[in-house]
């Protein structure tokens, strides 16, 4: 979970203080909008004090007043008809507002981290489905990032028609899923994506939740106990020390050195620069070690005669995070995308370029947080002839040059994305009035060394939302984290755990698994296309009716049969299947809590488990690692959950 980009700019307590001011709406109402069918939602906003506001909706030609209250607040709840549409919402007060184009349908909330910000351009289908992305009944929100330190009443973002240029950068598990129910339902669909990569469950939980625990309690008074003065005091320093940062880390600022003293060039002397061995981590290397900060690199490339005259291709592995490359002075390529840091560079080289035997490679590279440098693997750094990729290239590992130009101050951070409840107030709160009808989510992956903890307060934070919309128990559904490599221990099975739990602790939710569909070597695995799907099996089984099967076997208890332990699911559909050969990644242990790897079969709709190593077993488990992809499947096709039957001691138990 490394390069998260982090919003610097906190805001303040904002608050519907309109007293004087014309009428407002807030920006989750406007042009373009979906309202939720066949419901009461509401239509607010702002005003004069003690101003009469009228509001007349066009789908049933109703008008409704109301006068604003001391602060200049102003609701009123309008009741919606079946989907359809275009209409128009008429607010009149000292001034007059016209809603246009509005929809009636089905409204979702898709928020998470990154895999749910994650957008439809970097899925693995994006080629294929983005030109084809016109649909103009489903619409589109993206809720600017704001850290918040109190409930705020308004948020950034406007409403889009989903089409090819505007899908490209919504949620691509967001865009899935309301594609299935447009085109399963045939109403309109609106989305609204309220998502941070990097952040924890708590950061999207209200502090009157979060006080409930216990466990945040020390954050939150550091939290509400900031006075607006010392905050604003604070963002000040802070934006200052941003400011200086910025200027280093641009890419068009000539004036940086590296830039000014022309790194680049062939010509320039770097005889006094020191040496390491590349690809390494920046971090591994005693001078340079965890640096945030701007640093140039810099090799001689050796190239066969036959070669000049020649368009070349250089690959150079991953670069962490940010970098601008050159041969021989001249830019071949650039990736200025801090998300980009686990990205393979490959750039081309121009045969014009390519004058002589002896290349002068260049590279400035910018990293903003922890690791940095190109951190690949050897065989990864190389160059070849365009054109000829299967002639024998010559490797660029080795020993390079470095110089650093920058080393970026530590910012004075007053709060950030991870801050209990910031989120929640910057980007959740201020949607409360508005009808919906559930919400799906992505996270987990920041909570994946806490996830006894995560039993509990990733339930509660479903029922703040609850409290918060005030529409009852909404659908609430999930995606449980995919295999990822997270380290030795065992963390990420146990968060899965606390998430498959979470299904009979609370009410009207649902769980996508991706066991089959992650990737262990990249958290963001691109296959959203299921992801999605899965998540809008669930809606269309339980909240809109449709028979159809809608989730992989779930564990339900297991039975113990002299040496062997049967399993009993739940959602096994047409009937259990091994995808691949005979079952695997059961693991089977007896009194002694000692796990051996078990045979397993199926039986019916029961999988029988027995292992030579245990003759009286007492627990049996199934994809218990970060990184398992095992097979247990139904005949539709789904995955079953990871799961552990035993009641043991977890490694994340103390975990605060």
């Amino acid at each position: 979970m490394k390069k998260l980009s982090i919003l610097l700019l906190l805001s303040l307590l904002v608050v519907a203080t309109t007293n004087g001011a014309s009428l407002q709406l807030p920006k989750i109402l406007g042009d373009h909008m979906v309202l939720q069918q066949k419901s009461f939602t509401k239509i607010w906003g702002w005003a004069e004090l003690e101003q009469v506001v009228k509001v007349t909706t066009s789908w049933n030609e109703k008008s409704y007043r109301v006068v604003t209250d001391q602060q200049g607040n102003w609701q009123v709840t309008v009741s919606t008809g079946k989907a359809g549409g275009p209409y128009t919402v008429t607010i009149q007060a000292d001034i007059t507002r016209v809603l246009e184009d509005i929809l009636l349908g089905e409204v979702w909330i898709c928020s998470g981290q990154s895999n749910m910000a994650w957008p439809l351009s970097r899925s693995e289908t994006a080629l294929e489905e983005i030109p084809l992305a016109d649909y103009p009944d489903i619409r589109l929100f993206t809720v600017e990032k704001n850290i918040a330190t109190r409930p705020n009443e308004d948020l950034n973002g406007s409403w889009e028609l989903c089409n090819p240029e505007t899908s490209a950068s919504f949620s691509a598990v967001g865009y899935f899923f309301g594609k299935m129910l447009h085109q399963e339902l045939g109403v309109p669909v609106g989305l609204v994506n309220s998502s941070w990569g990097g952040t924890p469950s708590e950061s999207w939980t209200s502090r009157e939740s979060l006080s409930s625990f216990g466990d945040f309690d020390q954050q939150l008074e550091e939290l509400y106990g900031t006075s607006d003065e010392e905050m604003e005091r604070a963002l000040r320093e802070q934006t200052r020390m941003e400011a200086m940062i910025k200027k280093q880390r641009d890419f068009e600022n000539r004036e940086n050195i590296g830039f000014s003293e022309g790194w680049m060039n062939v010509e320039f002397d770097d005889s006094s620069w020191d040496i390491m061995t590349c690809p390494a981590e920046w971090s591994s290397l005693e001078e340079i070690g965890m640096l945030e900060g701007v640093v140039w690199m810099r090799t001689r490339i050796s190239v066969p005669e036959k070669w000049l005259g020649k368009p070349l291709t250089l690959e150079l592995g991953p670069v962490d995070e940010m970098d601008i490359t050159y041969i021989n002075g001249v830019e071949v390529g650039t990736s200025r995308k801090i998300d980009n840091w686990n990205t393979p560079r490959v750039y081309q080289v121009p045969a014009s370029l390519v004058t002589s035997e002896q290349l002068q490679l260049a590279i400035r590279i910018v990293n903003t947080n922890a690791q940095g440098g190109i951190f690949g693997k050897p065989e990864q750094l190389k160059i070849y002839p365009a054109e000829n990729n299967d002639e024998t290239s010559v490797m660029l590992g080795g020993s390079w040059k470095y110089q650093v130009a920058y080393r970026f101050p530590e910012v004075p951070m007053v709060f950030n994305s991870h801050t209990p409840s910031v989120l929640y107030n910057g980007m959740l709160h201020p949607m409360k009035n508005m009808a919906i009808k559930g919400a799906i989510w992505y996270q987990g992956e920041s909570n994946q060394n806490r996830a006894v903890q995560y039993r509990t307060i990733f339930p509660g934070m479903i029922e703040d939302w609850r409290t918060t919309w005030k529409q009852g128990d909404f659908p609430f559904y999930f995606v449980q984290i995919a295999p990822f490599n997270y380290g030795p221990e065992q963390t990420s099975a146990e968060l899965r755990e606390a998430q498959l739990l979470t299904l009979s602790k609370v009410k009207h939710t649902g769980m996508a698994v991706t066991m089959d569909i992650g990737n262990p070597d990249d958290i963001h695995p691109t296959n959203k296309r299921d992801v999605g799907k899965r998540l809008a099996l669930w809606a269309l089984a339980k909240d809109y009716e449709k028979e159809l099967v809608f989730s992989g076997p779930l564990y339900r208890e297991q039975t113990i049969e002299d040496n062997k332990i049967r399993i009993h699911f739940n959602c096994t559909g047409s009937g259990l299947e091994a995808q691949g050969g005979p079952l695997t990644h059961f693991e089977i242990a007896g009194e002694d809590q000692v796990y051996h790897p078990a045979e397993a079969v199926i039986d019916g709709e029961t999988v029988l488990v027995s292992s030579p190593e245990v003759s009286s077993p007492l627990a049996v488990r199934y994809g218990w690692s970060n990184t398992a992809e095992p097979n247990l499947f139904n005949a539709e096709g789904l995955p079953a959950s990871s799961f552990c039957s035993d009641t043991w001691k977890r490694i994340t138990e103390d975990n605060k």
